[in-house]
């Protein structure tokens, strides 16, 4: 289940004036902004989420500039998933917008697979005013490339009797967890469509493409690594580390604007960490430069942390190694890992027994940015919170 254009439709759907036009969910005034969502009216010039406001704004100079709201969409969100749940209970959200319903259970109670999905686009459109499109079919794989053929409000059903159609036209671009370079590269080896890959020999596909040449092979017969592993399993499996990165649109050597971006992250990955009641012992940063090359740095810290004041100082240490006068930076990451759990056998010093300003500050923050969204607050660069004051 894959909602139509969701941040841009709820834009619409809340703002009659809106209704029938290009809407671009990002901040208009904004030459560094993204493109959140655009709506389809917005797409017919080429408007897609990830744009630059400013390229944006070029394409659709009538488009119709909306700040995100967060908050709003995390809670459509929450109501979405909950009528899903009125179909099953086995609901796997995968981002704000986008679940895997497993209907294995469901079906007895209705008449057909069709008609759960029919189901429950109506109950969505109907309690929500929203559309969304459904895939149906045997494997996550399958159901995301068919929830994406026939948007917006598509219904789109992939079995046995038209399986081989659909993998013999389905572009290697349009098979999930394939991005443009690895798109690029299948093209090279003569691999233009699902089909295609499988008329390679698998170790070929291992050869160019390591352990993803595997999975390569099996999603060219629109089929998934066979494995024990459950689908909850799976999405309940505890995170190795938690990381975030940032293209910059100019690659630049301005350390204040690189500094800016590198407390963005921070605070980014440090509340993903703290609500998975998680601390890190090793951080790590890495850099691309605009000669394309990249360099990462890892550091191993003695003990754990969870706090952006702590993290970014780590960060700082390792960025400062970077002479600013020789490379310009195209693209910034950090990464945490070594990661240990509250519910694991060890107590975990920093959730237990940091009883200081510090924790409560942070535990403040967490609050309001769980009922405003992540991006309504965050520490600064020049924030002293420490245990003594």
């Amino acid at each position: 289940m894959d909602m139509d254009a969701f941040f841009a439709s709820i834009e619409q759907r809340d703002n009659p004036e809106l209704r029938g036009k290009p809407v671009i969910v990002g901040r208009e005034n904004s030459n560094r902004g993204i493109v959140t969502t655009a709506s389809y009216e917005a797409r017919k010039y080429g408007v897609h989420s990830a744009m630059s406001v400013f390229q944006a704004r070029k394409l659709c100079p009538q488009g119709l500039f909306v700040d995100g709201n967060y908050h709003k969409y995390s809670e459509a969100s929450k109501k979405i998933f909950k009528i899903c749940r009125t179909f099953t209970p086995k609901v796997y959200p995968i981002s704000i917008d986008e679940a895997y319903l497993d209907i294995t259970g469901s079906l007895p109670y209705f008449k057909s697979a069709k008609e759960i999905a029919l189901q429950l686009q109506q109950k969505i459109e109907k309690e929500m005013h929203l559309t969304c499109s459904i895939g149906v079919a045997p494997n996550k794989t399958l159901a995301k490339i068919a929830s994406e053929m026939d948007k917006p409000t598509g219904l789109t059903i992939i079995n046995s009797d038209n399986l081989d159609e659909i993998l013999n036209k389905l572009p290697v671009g349009d098979i999930p967890g394939i991005g443009q370079k690895t798109a690029k590269k299948l093209k090279n080896l003569g691999i233009f469509t699902a089909q295609d890959i499988t008329n390679k020999d698998e170790n070929l596909l291992v050869k160019h493409f390591g352990k993803f040449g595997k999975h390569l092979y099996y999603m060219g017969k629109g089929e998934e690594i066979p494995t024990s592993t459950t689908l909850r399993d799976r999405h309940n499996r505890k995170a190795k580390s938690i990381s975030n990165e940032i293209t910059l649109h100019h690659s630049s050597s301005d350390k204040t604007y690189l500094q800016q971006h590198l407390i963005k992250i921070t605070n980014k990955v440090c509340y993903r960490l703290r609500m998975k009641n998680a601390t890190a012992k090793k951080v790590s940063l890495k850099i691309k430069f605009s000669d394309l090359t990249i360099k990462t740095m890892d550091k191993t810290l003695p003990e754990h942390v969870c706090y952006e004041s702590d993290v970014y100082r780590e960060i700082m240490e390792l960025f400062n190694r970077i002479d600013l006068n020789k490379f310009k930076i195209r693209l910034l990451g950090i990464k945490l890992s070594s990661l240990e759990f509250a519910d694991e056998t060890k107590q975990l010093d920093l959730f237990s027994q940091k009883n200081n300003k510090v924790k409560r500050i942070s535990t403040a923050l967490d609050k309001i940015r769980n009922k405003y969204g992540r991006k309504i607050i965050n520490v600064g660069k020049n924030s002293k919170i420490t245990d003594d004051n």
